[in-house]
């Protein structure tokens, strides 16, 4: 290991990925850990982590808002539910709450125009979301083929699975046999 075998290390998985600091930093230190023995050159190498990192963020390799982002719209895209999906883009990006939530309402624009102006939070947004949820898996009235009260069910769970509340399940399925 080197310091410019660490560089390339970094510079190869910023391009290939849209990564926030503390995601290149983790991949940077598993790197190290797996590939150094020497506790005194891990050491080393582990301190000079932190400034290839700032330096990736100054040149604009590295960009928190936007990996936060990336995620936010792959979560909304995979069916998830707004709470859910900046939980689970947060989580996924390594990047605070607070920044995933700034970009919520680009993010729902963008991966659902047909939604118009929302906040995300009230109900009939909800219902909307998870209607565009089921239209894009094909699941619930948009199957393709009819099924009975074990669809229902399934399309249920996979809903509540990806944070809606059992009103809205119910409202959209149309169906009241949803136990909790």
């Amino acid at each position: 290991m080197s310091e410019k075998r660490l560089r390339n290390i970094a510079q190869w998985y910023c391009q290939r990925y849209v990564v926030s600091t503390r995601k290149l930093k983790d991949h940077l230190e598993k790197r190290l850990t797996r590939e150094v023995s020497d506790p005194d050159e891990l050491a080393i190498f582990q301190k000079s982590v932190s400034g290839i990192v700032s330096e990736f963020k100054t040149s604009g390799l590295v960009s928190d808002r936007e990996a936060a982002s990336a995620r936010l719209r792959a979560a909304l895209r995979s069916g998830y539910a707004s709470n859910a999906a900046v939980y689970a883009a947060s989580r996924n990006a390594m990047v605070e709450r607070s920044v995933v939530e700034r970009e919520l309402q680009s993010a729902l624009k963008e991966t659902m125009p047909d939604l118009g102006e929302n906040d995300g939070d009230d109900r009939e947004n909800m219902k909307d979301q998870a209607i565009f949820a089921l239209k894009r898996a094909n699941r619930g009235p948009y199957r393709v083929r009819r099924g009975g009260d074990q669809f229902v069910r399934r399309d249920a769970g996979w809903l509540q699975r990806r944070g809606f509340s059992l009103d809205v399940i119910q409202s959209v399925l149309k169906t009241e046999i949803i136990e909790e």
